[in-house]
């Protein structure tokens, strides 16, 4: 059993570690993303039976975050707004609203970033 704060090392754990939780009968909450060190700290809220369990994942300024959308088809959402509004892409994204889900044509671009 995962402590309920993990720091996540490589995509590839995350990828793992969130089908293994998924499996486990968690639900994804929502995720948090953060500018850190010039990139991005991500920390994923999973929840099950009220208990949430966080995973907390540095993502280089060269590195494109994997999507959980594959995993949580939820998670979409999210990580297409934070494409908008820092300005990141997210590989394997489900449904990519290419920096449009939230800004219009006339907004600001990437306000976030």
């Amino acid at each position: 059993m995962l402590e309920n704060n993990v720091e996540i090392k490589s995509s590839s754990e995350l990828l793992k570690t969130v089908q293994e939780l998924k499996n486990d009968g968690y639900r994804y909450a929502t995720m948090i993303c953060l500018k850190a060190n010039d990139g991005h700290e991500f920390i994923y809220v999973l929840d099950k039976d009220y208990v949430l369990k966080t995973l907390r994942y540095f993502v280089k300024p060269s590195e494109n975050p994997k999507s959980m959308s594959g995993i949580y088809l939820c998670a979409l959402l999210i990580e297409n707004e934070y494409q908008d509004l820092f300005g990141l892409v997210f590989e394997d994204l489900a449904i990519d609203f290419k920096g449009h889900l939230y800004l219009t044509p006339n907004s600001p671009k990437t306000p976030l970033a």
